[in-house]
């Protein structure tokens, strides 16, 4: 059993570095089961950790979307790269910075729901199809499962407990339930727009007042560096650098 609420607050910490998203310095370590409100899950309690409180990074919902390219500062640069997505023919970008601050992007393309999602710790990108869920609107747990974002369904009052890279839930009432997935790419703000020079990118106006040039997690998504901020259940696979981008099919 899990608890769910108002998770602990805990930092993010590289080495020697305070996260600017972190909200709080107690230790992290296994939610604990014995607190009220509990949820049963499917997956190991143990190895579920807590990251910052809940919504203490707060999830995007249907924010500021601009169209085609200009100077204006709201923009990203064209070097930066973005997450995009094409649902039914209608094209979006996502400033991979924004993610950095946000980890979630609830958005409705072609008139459908869908949550643009990225993990800054395993450096996951994923989007799912949210109509099939009763279109769930994500927001971010503040817990984590092997390092990986765990959303949670904040407009449903169930609060079940979804990790992204697992694409579904995996604790509460709907435990079992999959998400559809929606393809996802990859590439410079520039490369997208050459492919889709009408799409739109959600907007650095995000009523948010983050830095969004600043990375916040130091050198930590340095191909070689081996630091991971939670501990895993299982060793880490050094056969390739253990934070080079990959594709997973």
């Amino acid at each position: 059993m899990i608890p769910i609420g108002e998770y602990r607050s805990v930092s993010r910490l590289t080495s020697a570095v305070t996260l600017v998203v972190a909200f709080g310095c107690a230790p992290t370590g296994p939610v604990d089961p014995r607190e009220e409100a509990e949820l049963s899950c499917s997956i190991p309690v143990a190895d579920i950790l807590s990251g910052a409180r809940k919504d203490g990074i707060p999830a995007l919902t249907d924010p500021e979307r601009l169209q085609g390219n200009s100077g204006d500062p709201r923009y990203p640069a064209l070097e930066d790269r973005i997450i995009g997505v094409l649902f039914e023919g209608e094209p979006i970008a996502v400033p991979e910075r924004i993610f950095w601050y946000h980890e979630i992007v609830n958005v409705t393309l072609a008139g459908s729901a869908v949550a643009v999602t990225h993990c800054p710790l395993t450096g996951s990108s994923l989007a799912f199809a949210r109509g099939p869920v009763d279109g769930v609107e994500f927001g971010v747990s503040g817990l984590l499962y092997q390092n990986n974002l765990i959303m949670y369904d904040r407009s449903s009052g169930e609060e079940s407990l979804w990790p992204q890279m697992l694409r579904g839930a995996r604790c509460g009432d709907r435990d079992g339930l999959e998400l559809p997935m929606v393809p996802v790419v990859e590439m410079t703000w520039a490369g997208w727009l050459t492919l889709y020079p009408d799409s739109e990118v959600v907007s650095e106006a995000t009523g948010f007042d983050f830095d969004y040039d600043y990375y916040p997690y130091g050198d930590y998504n340095r191909p070689d560096n081996e630091l991971v901020l939670y501990p895993l259940a299982d060793p880490m696979d050094l056969r390739r650098p253990p934070k080079e981008r990959a594709l997973g099919i």
